[in-house]
């Protein structure tokens, strides 16, 4: 074996000592020759040799190395996070460089995992589709969407006016009452176009009667109490704000007197759930004791049933947090705080909300 070894090293033009013994020496064991077969010196000086690492201690504090290709583009190089790592490898240091000065910070590879989860799931968010957003700006882009989140910013603060002036901050709570009577105001004033879309109602209405005379006449009745409810409205509005050069007296006879007709169609809309209820549960009754019917559309005539006795109960909800307000804007120097009409009106805005929403679909 060793006469092969010889005759292959003299082939390579290397020269062979035969009168050394074939023995190997245990003390250069510890050494590693790489015989290089190549006969050209030059060359010899640019080839790589490896290393090849077996010290365990040295293996610890191996870097990940990080292929970088522009200079200028050093600080966005991503490392992937290969999964199934140890837990000893989360902590492993991965190079960056952090200027001229040569030297290198390390990152934790765990840190690195968390930024590969973000990216994924900013890429899922802007990259897909996003129906609830989609949904949002519908919602805000209608009007009765628009009306009912400031509505419910409105009687939210006057409950955050409540708790602040609880605790004693009075700059933060006056502060909060203004905007929410900037929002009222606001408010109010987009209902100076509601004349319009209410005549359009009332064709609406008499087009296509209710189902029942009862209804019909109560419809008839509150139309008429809304006709007269906004230029009232408006005419307390453009006064208090001394647009017009209306009379302090008339300003607040048009203030109470368009609370009054708004608590008036409150009450007859008691009446008018009521009916509907009546008629609600006829078809109910309806559904189960006809003849032969198929039993998908039984389904489907219960589930509209349902369907509209959950709107009535969120209708009537709607309408007992109404009437406590209308009632107390109606009576000169009521007692009823602030903070409860923060809170009907809170309750009422967030259902009506509720509604527009589900309509928006």
């Amino acid at each position: 074996m060793s006469s092969n070894v010889d005759n292959s090293l003299e082939a390579s033009g290397v020269l062979v000592d035969n009168s050394a013994s074939s023995t190997p020496i245990v003390e250069e064991q510890d050494d590693v020759f790489v015989t290089q077969l190549t006969g050209d010196e030059e060359e010899q000086e640019e080839l790589f040799i490896p290393q090849l690492i077996v010290d365990e201690e040295e293996q610890k504090n191996m870097f990940i190395p990080q292929l970088i290709a522009d200079e200028e583009e050093k600080e966005d190089v991503f490392i992937p996070h290969l999964t199934g790592v140890s837990e000893k490898q989360d902590n492993l240091p991965i190079p960056q460089s952090t200027g001229d000065s040569g030297k290198r910070s390390t990152v934790p590879v765990s840190k690195l995992r968390g930024n590969h989860i973000l990216s994924l799931a900013l890429q899922r968010m802007f990259k897909g589709p996003a129906p609830t957003l989609d949904r949002i700006i519908q919602f805000l882009s209608s009007g009765s969407g628009q009306d009912k989140f400031w509505m419910l910013i409105q009687y939210f603060t006057k409950i955050v006016v409540w708790v602040y002036a609880k605790r004693g901050h009075r700059s933060a709570s006056e502060r909060v009452r203004r905007f929410s009577n900037l929002v009222s105001d606001y408010r109010i004033m987009t209902r100076l176009t509601g004349l319009v879309s209410m005549a359009q109602y009332v064709r609406y209405v008499e087009q296509f009667p209710a189902q029942t005379r009862a209804l019909q006449r109560l419809d008839r009745i509150m139309n008429l109490s809304l006709v007269c409810y906004y230029p009232l409205e408006h005419i307390y509005w453009l006064g208090a704000h001394q647009i017009m050069p209306f009379s302090d007296k008339l300003v607040d006879l048009s203030g109470y007197w368009s609370c009054r007709l708004w608590a008036v169609w409150v009450a007859l809309q008691f009446v008018h759930l009521g009916e509907e209820y009546r008629l609600i549960r006829g078809r109910r009754q309806k559904t189960y004791t006809q003849g032969k019917i198929d039993a998908a559309k039984m389904q489907d005539e219960l589930d509209a049933v349902d369907s509209d006795t959950r709107s009535l109960k969120i209708q009537l909800l709607i309408n007992a947090c109404y009437f406590p307000l209308t009632l107390h804007w109606s009576i000169r120097g009521s007692r009823f705080p602030d903070v409860a009409v923060g809170v009907c009106g809170t309750i009422a805005a967030a259902a009506q909300a509720y509604t527009t929403w589900k309509s928006s679909v």
